[in-house]
Parts: C-alpha cells; sequence; structure tokens
C-alpha cells in the first residue's frame, strides 16, 4: 500500500479515487491537491461516503516553497499527476524533492520532428535525479502512448516474426461531410507564424509547420492534410505526427516503416500570406532577427511582429478539441509482417471502440478521454503494487507489456483482434 498524492481534480481523478477507494490494497492514505481546493473537498466527501479518509490541499506549483511546505507534512511515496501536460516537470521535481515514485498520464515536449539525437519528452530530463533517489518516473501512461505502444509490443511477441509496417488510425467520433463543389478561398492574412517560422526554419533547418512518417527507417516530413486514407468505416483521416511513433522509434528501433493518421478537415480557406505585404515588412526591417534597442530592452523586430500578429495555429485544419464528439470513436492498429507461426506474410488489426455519448452519460467526457482515464487508471494500480520499478524515468515502454494490457483490460479497454488486407 502506498500514500498516494493525486495532483489536479478532473473527472479521472473521481474515477481512481473510487477504484482507490474500493479496493484498500493500493492505498494507504490518499491526499488530493489542486488549485481549487473546494473541488477536492467535494470528492473527498465522496471518499467519507466510502468509509474511507481523505485529506485535501490547495497547492500552487509555481510557488515552490508553499508545495513542498504540503508535500513534507503529507511525505506521498506516488505522486500522481493529473495536472495539464505543461506542468509535468514541475510535478517531477517536487516528486524528487519529496523523495516519491511519479506517474503522469501524458508525454510533454516530444520532438515535432524525430531525429537520432531527438527521441526524449522533456520529461526525461529528469532522469538523473530519479535515478539518484532509486525513485521510479513513468510518463506517458494514458492510452497515447502507454496503451496504444502496449499492444504493437504484445503483438510483435505474440503474433509476429518480424515487423514491416504499423499503422495507427485514430478517429474521434463522427464527422458531417462536406458539401460538393465547395470552394476554397484565399486567406492572404499576415500571420505570426508567418514571420517568426521562417527565421526558425533557417535556424534549425526545419519547419514547425511539417508533419512526419517513417519510411524504411527514414524521417520523411510532409506538408499537412495532404496524405489522406479511409479508415475502417469509411472515414477519411489524415496523416500526423504523434508522440506514440516518436516513442515506438525510440522502444523499438527495428520498426522501420510507422505512419499516424486521425481525424481531420480540408480547410475551407488556403492560407496564401500576402508577398506584398511580407516584401514591405521587410524593407522597413521589421522581419530581422538582430535585437534592437528600445529603451532599457533589447528586442528583436521579428519577435515583435511576431507578438503583435494574429495567430494561425490549426485553425480549420484539425479537429476541435471544443467540439463535442458523437457516435463511434476508434484507434485501430495495422500490423504487416511475418508470421511467428509459419513465417508467411501477415496483416492484423487490432482495434478498440468507445461509445462518445454512452462516455458523455456516464463521465462527462469523450470516448478518447476515457480510454486515457481507463489506462492511467490501470498504470497507477501498477505503481502502488510495485509492478513497474526501476530508477530512473521511463515510458510504459520500458516495462513487460502483457501485465500493463491485462490492467488496462480490466479497467473496460477491448482490444479486438483481426486478420485482413495492409492498411
Amino acid at each position: 500500500m502506498k500514500r498516494v498524492l493525486i495532483l489536479g481534480c478532473n473527472e479521472v481523478t473521481k474515477r481512481l479515487l473510487i477504484e482507490l477507494c474500493n479496493n484498500k490494497t493500493y492505498a494507504s492514505d490518499i491526499c488530493l491537491a489542486s488549485r481549487r481546493k473546494e473541488d477536492c473537498n467535494e470528492l473527498r466527501a465522496l471518499a467519507l461516503s466510502m468509509g474511507v479518509r481523505v485529506t485535501t490541499s490547495g497547492i500552487d506549483l509555481s510557488n515552490v516553497e508553499g508545495a513542498m511546505m504540503m508535500v513534507r507534512i503529507f511525505a506521498p511515496d506516488l505522486i500522481v499527476n493529473l495536472l495539464p501536460p505543461d506542468l509535468a516537470l514541475e510535478a517531477m521535481s517536487m516528486a524528487c524533492k519529496a523523495k516519491a515514485d511519479y506517474i503522469d498520464g501524458a508525454l510533454f515536449g516530444v520532438p515535432d520532428i524525430p531525429s537520432s539525437t531527438s527521441l526524449l519528452s522533456k520529461q526525461f530530463k529528469m532522469f538523473g535525479e530519479f535515478q539518484n533517489n532509486r525513485k521510479t518516473a513513468v510518463c506517458g501512461a494514458g492510452f497515447v502512448p502507454g496503451a496504444v505502444n502496449a499492444i504493437i509490443r504484445r503483438a510483435s511477441m505474440n503474433d509476429f516474426k518480424k515487423i514491416d509496417k504499423v499503422d495507427i488510425v485514430a478517429v474521434s467520433g463522427e464527422k458531417k461531410a462536406s458539401k460538393s463543389g465547395e470552394k476554397t478561398e484565399i486567406d492572404d492574412t499576415i500571420y505570426s507564424e508567418d514571420v517568426k517560422a521562417p527565421a526558425e526554419a533557417a535556424k534549425t533547418g526545419t519547419s514547425s509547420k511539417k508533419v512526419f512518417y517513417i519510411e524504411d527507417g527514414k524521417v520523411i516530413e510532409v506538408d499537412p492534410m495532404t496524405i489522406e486514407a479511409k479508415s475502417s468505416a469509411g472515414t477519411t483521416v489524415y496523416l500526423e505526427s504523434s508522440p506514440i511513433i516518436t516513442d515506438l522509434l525510440k522502444e523499438i528501433p527495428d520498426l522501420t516503416n510507422l505512419r499516424y493518421f486521425k481525424l481531420g478537415k480540408k480547410p475551407t480557406k488556403e492560407h496564401v500570406p500576402s508577398q506584398e505585404k511580407l516584401d514591405f515588412l521587410k524593407e522597413f526591417g521589421l522581419l530581422s532577427d538582430k535585437p534592437v534597442k528600445v529603451g532599457n530592452v533589447e528586442v528583436a523586430p521579428v519577435d515583435l511582429m511576431a507578438a503583435i500578429l494574429p495567430k494561425m495555429g490549426n485553425a480549420g485544419s484539425s479537429e476541435s478539441a471544443d467540439v463535442k464528439q458523437t457516435g463511434t470513436a476508434s484507434y485501430e492498429i495495422y500490423i504487416s509482417g511475418k508470421s511467428k507461426k509459419d513465417g508467411s506474410d501477415i496483416t492484423k488489426s487490432y482495434i478498440v471502440k468507445g461509445d462518445n455519448d454512452k462516455s458523455y452519460e456516464k463521465y462527462n467526457v469523450s470516448a478518447f478521454e476515457e480510454m486515457k482515464g481507463s489506462a492511467m487508471i490501470a498504470a497507477v494500480k501498477l505503481m502502488c503494487h510495485d509492478k513497474w520499478k526501476k530508477p530512473g524515468v521511463f515510458t510504459p515502454a520500458a516495462f513487460e507489456c502483457e501485465t500493463y494490457y491485462n490492467a488496462f483490460k480490466a479497467e473496460g479497454i477491448t482490444v479486438t483482434e483481426g486478420e485482413g488486407k495492409p492498411f
């Protein structure tokens, strides 16, 4: 049993708390901490109704001294981080200072385009600290990349002698078909990315707007929304970058052909920045990256322009997190290679489906979010029982996959296997 500190108060927190309260072999003491202590107190009342004592605390990770005072008082064995991914490093630093194990659900700061020297998320910067403390940190233990990669590694062990190709297809829900004959308009607005991206590309030799896939062991970069395919239900999906691919490259370097597709839609407007406007800015030195002094501050003109101009982001080109998904959601994994049984060429599919309507009714989240929560709860249980234990920072791919596979299946994630043609 562990003394478990849970950071963040959301629907996953509630589900995890109920699981820990229902089976007291996982945790001896539980503390819920969030910016809004009131939210934690509501869940505390739920735990008390189940006969379990839970403490609560307000916490602000930017206030290191105040946060650590609370942590030292509670003295956790395990810190479960359910806060946004960009707070991972602060939470991991807290775990190191408390000499506690750590787990979170998503990777933070994975390189946009992987290379031989950049396959790790920013969480791996903390590897030395956890190793010196003889403590374990597991990052990305949600459905992506954790559970998806466990499914692939299990397939490579049980079904394949050699894997030639892996395609992953994520369909978050049903989309309305676009109107036929719809004309694409031209958007000639100058955005922040139009002035900043060229300067960054000149320094790094890459463009942040590219997406990638792996072909014959090489990273291939292409423009977004240019490579499309069909899901098993006939839904149009588009090639995207994903930390799943990066994690697979890190953990299974023998995989030489990897692609990730997701639901999306082509923009109704095609962005073609006005060359006349760009030339005007350049003529007046407003795209220069050489700092100039303004009062007591030095600033590069291009940085100023990037801050002033509107951001293009991914508006109109991909799914919106604010749109409530409907219908069936699915993760489809297609693996082609040599059969472990007889060496013949085979393709197998491994599909996980969820019902968005039922997920919203049950947990008030999408089916994908329910999958992420289920995988995370399974991983926390493994940490509480010391099934994942070695010093350093890892993703779930660093541990035996069958145990994790069985754990998230027990939480309701069903994997349907089949055979068919290559994706």
